[in-house]
């Protein structure tokens, strides 16, 4: 495989300098377009004993007259139609030529000028006889013949009608600055304009003129293959009827992750024969019919959730990689989760169980994502001690053992008597069930709100308010009894988040970022309200309050900037409602409790 590989190089790199083949991709692609072949190597094998030596077109560059523009010019009717009229008219010219015929024009002629020339013909003092109308002229000089081709070349190309029939051609190559380009060069080939009547044969013949150029490179390619041929047939043969495991990676993909479209390996047995990295195609799908589609264009139409699933594509074939060499691997997983829409999350999940299960593999997961977090201890079960929080001050990364390995609110219930921050942070949970069990209207829902937003009755609110719409939401907690029944709720709520500012620690439980995200919002609240002072305002209020609260306050240009930029901060950093799905409560998980120390603080500085 290496000397084909080997050999096949120097027969490209002849095919590119004589093709004028620009920069350094191949141009095989090209070549399997204009002969419709599958199998290189077969097709230049069976060539290189075909070759006869043409070389007519060689001197033309093939990117001057076929690219992207030009075809699409040539294919389209106008052009099309009028260069088969210039070359009906040619043909009809020449064939009506004493010097010249449909076969011998006059490319044909200069070819035969220059190989007696290279050949030395006319230096070893032979002659030629030239059938000229009906008259034999006897040439003896390449100079002569040469003179004689281009005196009668010089009379058809000069015909009126001919002539004119350029010029309608000549009128479609000055559309844009490619087609000028290849009018340029045209005026340079005027001899090439008749063959481009037919450019998908014109298109063969530079090639095959390119192919004899590269005769000898070629032949030796050819040796190679044959001497190697029955081993690749072989190994051909094994690698078509394989399952491959890149097959089994993109069948994996396919049947796991939601996407509009399908993978298929397309140098299946390149894969196997040479090593190469496995190619992917795509196949669009829209509920009706299926069409190939470049990736480039695949993309434009892709969701970002189906983009990335296609990212992860490239994981998959490196871990399959990996798992074929049995090499020990450390993955670090950072936020996937985030990278995913909703509906190919839990395919990733499934498959991170799968390799969490190979004895080399090791997996690391970072997130900030929650849900994830919860979702992917339990998948791939992972036990209570792997399982941390990470806590940064300006000195040190801590990790400290995961608290709630489950519901929080769980263990908040159990302690809701004995420790005051498990009840401060249940209310907007018992709030949300509330919502469920009982109804917007309900004295209990209302009751609550008035602990999250500042309504007439927050500050009248006590303990033994707070208590009795807890045992009337919560069936478990029949026989609860509170402390201090006759205290504020809301200053308990106060009290809780001051003692919480006075450590200041990078707290990184639950209950302690709800508890000052309620007194941060509460504040803030009261702030606002007193400065607005319009009762009727504030009472109309039905819903979003701290959002309908900052508006307000924001229009009155009587304001300062500064205390419009903390309370921006507000609506920004505190979540305006907190319930028992652990997406609502997850942004405040994601922040460092210092920021919220740090808003709260600010908060309090304006009142």
């Amino acid at each position: 495989m290496r000397n084909i590989e080997s050999t096949q190089e120097d027969l490209l790199k002849t095919l590119k300098e004589a093709s004028g083949w620009p920069g350094k991709a191949s141009p095989v692609s090209e070549i399997k377009e204009v002969f419709k072949f599958t199998n290189p190597y077969e097709f230049f094998a069976e060539l290189a004993g075909k070759l006869d030596g043409d070389t007519r077109f060689n001197d033309l560059s093939y990117i001057e007259i076929f690219n992207d523009k030009t075809i699409a010019a040539f294919k389209a009717g106008t052009l099309h139609q009028q260069l088969q009229e210039y070359m009906s008219k040619y043909q009809e010219l020449v064939e009506g030529s004493h010097l010249l015929s449909k076969k011998f024009n006059h490319a044909g002629a200069s070819d035969v000028s220059k190989n007696l020339q290279t050949n030395g013909f006319f230096e070893a003092n032979h002659t030629l006889n030239i059938s000229n109308g009906g008259v034999r002229t006897e040439v003896s000089s390449a100079k002569e013949l040469e003179g004689l081709v281009q005196a009668e070349k010089q009379r058809i190309l000069g015909d009126k009608e001919l002539s004119a029939r350029f010029d309608a051609v000549d009128k479609q190559l000055q559309k844009n600055a490619e087609l000028k380009k290849f009018r340029e060069y045209l005026t340079l080939h005027p001899e090439i304009l008749p063959e481009l009547g037919d450019f998908e044969e014109f298109r063969k013949k530079l090639w095959f003129s390119y192919f004899n150029v590269a005769q000898s490179a070629m032949k030796i390619f050819a040796m190679a293959y044959a001497s190697a041929k029955d081993v690749i047939a072989y190994t051909a043969k094994q690698a078509q009827e394989e399952k491959t495991k890149w097959a089994a990676v993109v069948t994996q993909f396919n049947e796991r992750f939601y996407v509009p479209f399908k993978l298929v390996v397309q140098n299946q047995q390149d894969v196997i024969l040479k090593g190469e990295s496995p190619k992917v195609t795509f196949e669009f799908h829209d509920g009706q019919e299926t069409c190939g589609v470049e990736e480039e264009k695949l993309l434009q139409v892709l969701s970002q959730g189906e983009r990335r699933a296609l990212y992860i594509l490239n994981v998959l074939f490196e871990v399959q990689a990996r798992r074929e060499s049995n090499q020990t691997t450390l993955f670090v997983v950072d936020d996937i989760a985030d990278s995913f829409d909703y509906k190919n999350k839990y395919a990733i999940i499934e498959y991170f169980n799968e390799i969490s299960k190979v004895t080399f593999f090791r997996l690391l997961f970072l997130t900030h994502n929650f849900d994830f977090h919860r979702t992917i201890s339990s998948r791939l079960n992972i036990a209570r001690e792997r399982r941390f929080f990470a806590r940064k001050d300006q000195h040190a990364l801590t990790f400290l053992p995961e608290k709630y390995q489950n519901n929080p609110f769980i263990i908040w219930k159990k302690g809701l008597a004995k420790n005051p921050a498990f009840l401060v942070a249940s209310i907007p949970f018992v709030r949300n069930l509330a919502e469920y069990c009982h109804g917007t209207t309900s004295q209990h829902y209302l009751r609550l709100t008035s602990l999250l937003h500042i309504k007439a009755d927050s500050k009248a609110l006590t303990i033994a308010d707070l208590e009795s719409t807890v045992k009337a939401t919560l069936s478990d907690q029949a026989a609860l009894s509170l402390p201090n029944s006759t205290y504020s709720a809301l200053q308990l709520i106060y009290d809780q988040a001051e003692a919480l500012a006075a450590n200041a620690a990078d707290d990184v439980e639950l209950e302690s970022k709800v508890i000052l995200s309620i007194a941060i919002r509460l504040k803030a609240e009261e702030y606002m309200i007193n400065k607005i002072n319009d009762a009727a305002f504030v009472s109309a209020i039905s819903r979003n309050q701290t959002f309908e609260l900052f508006n307000k306050f924001s229009s009155n240009l009587s304001f300062g900037n500064d205390e419009i930029m903390v309370l921006s901060q507000v609506n920004l950093m505190t979540p305006e409602n907190i319930h028992l799905n652990s997406f609502m409560y997850e942004p405040i998980l994601d922040m460092s409790a210092l920021h919220l120390y740090d808003l709260y603080e600010k908060i309090k500085a304006l009142s």
